[in-house]
């Protein structure tokens, strides 16, 4: 595990008591954070040279959770280590950094995957296996609400905050570059490969890049929008993120309704159908945001065994990124944008 921040409470549930994989080392820039991940972690070395784990013969796997500006470098280097990687999303600062991450793990024979968790979330999950079966016909649009509040949830230290706000830096804001980025790829997921995206993005106190509104149309005319607030007086009943996040899928035969993933705002089954007139809910489903992240990163695992292709793929985690920077570009200019446009 090189990074060791606060995201890194929901990484490690995956490896706890789980026979496939074992935790080995923790690598952290402070001495003291690697020490205290490696007591409650219970991991045999730490480190806060992410250089030691690369040279580690022991080592197959690395998750680098880093700040996004290091993923480029840290990569390159785990890659040419014959380390298989996970990386925190967002992939990469720019899409030339993305397509060297491909080609330098494409060259190396590793595997390589990007951590997307919600679409491990088992109601995204569910929704999409209703969407499968035809449940709701044709999908025909796509909304996805995005709340986030002053208060609520858990503590997150302020140096965490801050650093995401440093767009220059850091590649974009903290809404539509770095959560925003888990939204883009639900929207791909459902809706398939982006063809067209317009954007309007605002700012919050001058640093937080919303309220916004991502509207796009997708290559099978699927067209879909993602709006998007920062309300400061706003407490979000959450275990994680203070962040409401929902769903509304929209069909030729039936709408889908997805109510929760890190928050929950409505006392409602987090998957509801309504077709032919009739509402279905499913109450029985895991809900914990947590099991997104286990899902995920135990799935890699699998693929690692198994010699199979991971999701999100270095090639589809791009697309994710073109999608993203295609709606900051249409917001600054003003005008419809491609993903396909975005190859810098």
């Amino acid at each position: 595990m090189i990074g060791a921040g606060r995201i890194t409470d929901l990484h490690y549930p995956a490896y706890k008591d789980f026979p496939k994989a074992e935790l080995v080392t923790v690598c952290a820039s402070s001495a003291e954070t690697a020490k205290k991940r490696q007591q409650e972690w219970q991991t045999r070395k730490w480190t806060t040279d992410y250089r030691d784990v690369l040279r580690d013969p022991e080592i197959d796997m690395v998750e680098i959770n880093t700040p996004h500006h290091l993923h480029y470098p840290m990569v390159l280097e785990a890659a040419a280590a014959g380390k298989h990687i996970q990386l925190q999303k967002p992939m990469g600062m720019t899409i030339k950094e993305c397509r060297e991450m491909i080609a330098a793990t494409r060259r190396a024979g590793v595997k390589f995957k990007v951590i997307e968790n919600f679409v491990f979330y088992p109601p995204y999950r569910k929704a999409k296996e209703l969407i499968d079966a035809g449940e709701i016909g044709a999908v025909q649009s796509i909304r996805i609400r995005l709340g986030a509040g002053g208060t609520g949830g858990w503590y997150v230290p302020l140096n965490t905050w801050l650093w995401r706000l440093a767009e220059v830096d850091k590649g974009g804001g903290p809404t539509i570059f770095d959560d925003g980025y888990h939204k883009f790829s639900i929207g791909a997921y459902y809706g398939g490969p982006v063809e067209k995206v317009f954007a309007w993005i605002d700012r919050s106190f001058g640093l937080i890049d919303s309220p916004a509104v991502v509207s796009w149309r997708s290559a099978s005319g699927i067209v879909g929008c993602i709006d998007a607030t920062f309300s400061p007086n706003l407490n979000v009943k959450s275990k994680y993120y203070s962040a409401d996040e929902r769903v509304e899928i929209s069909g030729t035969r039936g709408v889908i309704w997805i109510t929760r993933c890190t928050g929950q705002l409505l006392d409602e089954a987090s998957v509801i159908l309504y077709r032919d007139g009739e509402k279905i809910c499913f109450e029985r489903l895991r809900t914990d945001w947590l099991e997104s992240f286990i899902d995920s990163t135990r799935h890699f695992i699998d693929c690692i065994l198994d010699d199979t292709e991971p999701f999100l793929t270095g090639e589809q985690a791009m697309a994710v990124q073109q999608f993203c920077f295609a709606a900051i570009r249409s917001a600054k200019e003003g005008r419809e944008v491609s993903p396909s446009e975005i190859e810098a």
